[in-house]
């Protein structure tokens, strides 16, 4: 490699380490300066918060922009469904699935903004997980002497959590890790016990789903409430989530791609293709078998339409020509306005100068001054 292209690793480097530094303490002191807010208005406080965490998710367009990695997408138009509560089941290769997620969400209008995370516990203790701690994301542990206390907790989390703060999109990860990490382990079990032996994909834990599907999933009963023009309500608002979304990543020549490469410009640049594919949350069996049928169903057709794509380039037609009663997005790159980016930034540096000068400085003359008088 050149020394332009080593000096061009370590330029991105230190955008992305610096739009981080100003991005996210500028919201969480936003947040915290509003914090009056959550007791005397809390909606307008959490509608402001999913404001604050789409402008956080600009930040990622803007590594993607710079590095000339395209995001296409087709399948069912999961953007109508922006203000209604889902969840996106997405498979998980690699650190690259979560900023793919955040730029294929972004020009969902709110939908990014709104969407509740249910990530592995570890993310708690990196730089984005004090955001995630304040905004309500829950962090789910893996084993299983801790797998019904986890459960517990995430049912507790719905009803305190996700239903007050007018949480629409449950983010889940139901193979419960890295693919290539399970998948040995996976293909043993599917062997065993009869099931599909997946390639691309593993089998996907049905616990969280089920477990949100029970707590805040329309009830199977419920009336369709599918408008012809297209506005979809929702009749039981106490039990707001009714859809499934089926998100699938692949990646070009099935080498799926870290976060940091990907945001450092390491790799050539290619296109990510994220198909998606809406199911009715009250057509889905509740019953242990019934739903981890439905589930492994979903993923054996994921892993099949995978296995297509990286042998053909493509995707297969019945998948393209998929009858829906949703609109229909076709194959297509994501774009996003330049203004809007420019705006975001614009935004968190001014808000840097101003809690500098006004809160910090201050703060800090206001120590100084106190321990010069004490000593």
């Amino acid at each position: 490699m050149s020394l332009t292209t080593y000096v061009g690793y370590v330029v991105k480097f230190i955008y992305f380490f610096l739009s981080n530094l100003y991005s996210l303490p500028c919201y969480l002191v936003w947040m915290v300066l509003l914090t009056p807010l959550r007791f005397i208005a809390p909606n307008l406080y959490w509608k402001i918060e999913s404001f604050m965490f789409r402008m956080l998710q600009c930040m990622v367009v803007t590594w993607f922009e710079i590095n000339n990695f395209k995001v296409q997408e087709c399948g069912d138009d999961i953007g109508v469904l922006h203000n209604k509560g889902a969840i996106l089941l997405c498979n998980h290769q690699s650190t690259g699935d979560t900023p793919v997620i955040m730029v294929s969400t972004y020009n969902k209008k709110m939908a990014s903004g709104t969407m509740l995370w249910i990530i592995y516990v570890i993310f708690k203790y990196t730089h984005f997980g004090v955001v995630s701690c304040l905004r309500g994301d829950f962090f789910i542990d893996q084993g299983k002497d801790v797998r019904q206390l986890q459960l517990d907790r995430l049912k507790k989390h719905l009803v305190e959590i996700y239903l007050p703060r007018n949480k629409k999109w449950l983010l889940v990860f139901p193979e419960g890790g890295f693919m290539y990490k399970r998948l040995e382990s996976s293909q043993q079990y599917a062997r065993k016990n009869g099931y599909p032996v997946l390639q691309h994909t593993t089998l996907p834990r049905i616990g969280a789903v089920k477990t949100i599907l029970d707590t805040v999933g329309v009830p199977q009963q419920a009336s369709d409430n599918v408008e012809p023009n297209g506005n979809y309500q929702i009749k039981d608002s106490s039990k707001p989530l009714e859809w499934v979304i089926d998100m699938t990543i692949a990646y070009k020549d099935r080498k799926a791609l870290d976060m940091l490469g990907m945001v450092v410009g390491l790799y050539p640049q290619s296109d990510v293709l994220v198909h998606y594919r809406v199911y009715r949350a009250q057509d889905i069996p509740r019953d242990d078998v019934g739903l981890t049928s439905w589930l492994y169903d979903v993923y054996a057709k994921k892993d099949a339409m995978l296995d297509y794509y990286y042998k053909e380039g493509r995707l297969p037609d019945e998948i393209i020509n998929a009858p829906s009663e949703l609109p229909q997005i076709p194959l297509s790159v994501l774009k996003f306005d330049l203004l809007d980016q420019l705006l975001v930034h614009t935004f968190y540096l001014t808000s840097c100068y101003v809690h500098y000068h006004y809160i910090i400085k201050p703060m800090f003359l206001f120590v100084s001054s106190c321990l010069h008088l004490i000593f």
